[in-house]
């Protein structure tokens, strides 16, 4: 068991350090003459900006089905990977004993592509060390000492998992050392952590000890700094714990992993284990008194080579109070899926001829769950695996392994001359008959497979560039775009907002061509960003933004294919 679990927590460390390497800033718009194959190059450095020689790099397009290419960075840690087809991609990077800063799970991904120039910076790990010994000062030989973040390195509570955790076992003076750890604070325990009886160490049915020589409940957070080392002895407890066993219903074949989790902090999973189809079940030892959640995550092998479906189970809510708690049954069911197809309508201006289409290969779907949704929902396993995918060549995607709950379309995609038009979810021929989704929030149930969603990208978009004229502006400030006809008042594809920078430039692109307002004012959290500007519960944000008094807000008409550069806002 111990092999299966480092493999879970290999793959989940993989998937982290992949979402992490995604938050990077955006790439820049190419010209209008767009290659189909070329390269990503770039530079890893550490936090000092030294480059780290020998670095391993990993490019991985958003489509799964083409292999990772990797390479090795140079003297100068530079890399550059050829013979890359036209789509999105993530880079990264590991070094040892280095890490990655785990990216902000709110913040959208960015993706690169050919041509792009990337810039990775690792950070050196640090340690901690120390000796287990018994209630007598006598150092006891493998125990298995695991390190679990529980604050980042500005203190804050962690926003996402702490998945693939760090361990090490004590050698023959009891001495256990943990390198290549995040800077932040972290609980050390010695013990088995819950794991499978089919473990057979001598400290398997105890119930972990936290440094100093604590329960959970008190132990002492233990911080760390890149490239510094932390000591953090552990006088053992030796209290024995309890077991909590079960079965799980499978769907498949292919078997289900069981994690156990403390009751609402299902950030840190207490233990893994593997049930394989016929088997006799699971079982965690060592377990103290408390509440805990279990749950069962199950994969069903495509049958068309895509993405495998996830099954998981509804969280089981236990006690252990002085008892072991058996026969526990859990039922894994599928997660949501949506799918739906891209649709190009180009222009018949003649201005906008010759312009670059979207290729299909740079587009991507992105769904943003409701941030209500996720606080609710804060399951290590249930995380949201494909909240983005790229269309095929036929325009088609499919969003699958979702978790229940509101969804809110973001499409992106790069061709400078074009627009999103419309998000429709139904496949009715009459308008009445469908649903707009980039006005409201799209509810997946578990289990559900929803179609028919047709996202329309429209050639003719304009951009505006230009620069805010106010004496003394207020430190938060920001331009919104507002739809100036009427009958577009309740089109959310309509309302736009920039940030202003320090010397007073903004920028929109992807206009779709109209009228509109400018309206330069200070920043309110409800509209604060696009995807907060379009939701349905800034509404009444959005009424209120048109109603401001003419004498604030200046006209701005867009012709398709414009460029407006040099815009002179006043107000």
């Amino acid at each position: 068991m111990i092999h299966q679990q480092s493999r879970v927590s290999i793959l989940v460390s993989l998937l982290l350090c992949v979402a992490a390497h995604a938050q990077v800033p955006p790439a820049a718009p190419k010209s209008s003459e767009e290659l189909t194959t070329g390269n990503i190059s770039g530079r890893v450095v550490n936090e000092s900006g030294q480059p780290l020689a020998g670095a391993a790099l990993f490019v991985r397009a958003l489509n799964s089905g083409i292999a990772v290419r990797s390479t090795t960075a140079d003297a100068e840690g530079n890399f550059r990977v050829n013979g890359l087809d036209a789509g999105l991609y993530i880079v990264s990077a590991n070094s040892a004993a280095y890490t990655t800063t785990p990216a902000d799970p709110t913040a959208p991904p960015t993706y690169y592509r050919i041509g792009d120039s990337v810039r990775l910076e690792l950070v050196r790990g640090g340690i901690i060390t120390g000796a287990v010994t018994n209630a007598l000062g006598e150092p006891l030989i493998d125990v298995r000492v695991r390190a679990i973040m529980v604050r980042d390195a500005k203190g804050e509570i962690l926003k996402m998992p702490a998945l693939g955790y760090r361990e090490d076992q004590t050698d023959d003076r009891g001495i256990y050392r943990i390198y290549g750890l995040l800077p932040g604070a972290y609980l050390l325990a010695a013990g088995a952590f819950g794991f499978s009886s089919g473990m057979v160490g001598p400290y398997d049915l105890d119930v972990p000890t936290y440094a100093p020589s604590s329960t959970r409940d008190n132990a002492a957070e233990v911080s760390v700094r890149g490239g510094e080392e932390s000591t953090a002895d552990i006088r053992y407890r030796g209290e024995p714990g309890h077991t909590v066993s079960g079965t799980v219903k499978l769907a498949g074949t292919g078997g289900a992993t069981i994690t156990v989790t403390p009751a609402g902090n299902s950030f840190i999973a207490i233990g893994n284990t593997f049930v394989t189809p016929g088997g006799r079940g699971f079982a965690f030892n060592g377990l103290a008194d408390g509440d805990y959640d279990v749950l069962a995550q199950e994969f069903l092998n495509s049958q068309t080579g895509g993405i495998s479906v996830q099954l998981i189970s509804e969280p089981r809510r236990i006690t252990i109070k002085g008892a072991n708690v058996t026969g526990i049954e859990l039922v894994t069911r599928p997660l949501p899926s949506l799918s739906g197809r891209i649709v190009l309508e180009s222009s018949k201006v003649p201005e906008c001829q010759a312009k670059r289409p979207p290729l299909l290969a740079e587009t991507l779907i992105r769904l943003q769950r409701h941030e209500k949704d996720v606080e609710k929902d804060r399951s290590t396993y249930r995380r949201t695996f494909m909240s983005s995918a790229s269309p095929d060549q036929n325009g088609e995607f499919v969003l699958s392994n979702l978790m229940a709950g509101r969804y809110q379309f973001e499409p992106r995609f790069y061709a400078r001359y074009w627009y999103l038009r419309s998000i429709t979810l139904g496949t009715a021929t009459a308008k009445s008959q469908k649903t707009d989704a980039a006005s409201t929030w799209t509810v997946l149930k578990i289990g559900e497979q929803l179609s028919n969603v047709t996202i329309t990208l429209a050639g003719g978009a304009a951009s505006v560039r230009g620069r805010s004229v106010v004496a003394d502006p207020p430190a938060a400030r920001a331009v919104y775009l507002l739809p100036a006809e009427p009958d577009k008042a309740d089109d959310v594809l309509r309302y736009f907002v920039a940030d202003i920078a320090a010397d007073g430039a903004f920028a929109f692109n992807n206009l779709p061509p109209g009228r509109y307002w400018a309206l330069a004012q200070s920043t309110d959290p409800q509209t604060a960003t696009l995807a907060k500007l379009r939701q349905p519960e800034a509404a009444t944000a959005r009424v209120k933004l048109r109603r401001t008094p003419e004498a604030q807000k200046s006209e701005i008409q867009l012709k398709p294919c414009q460029n407006l550069t040099d815009y002179q806002l006043n107000k």
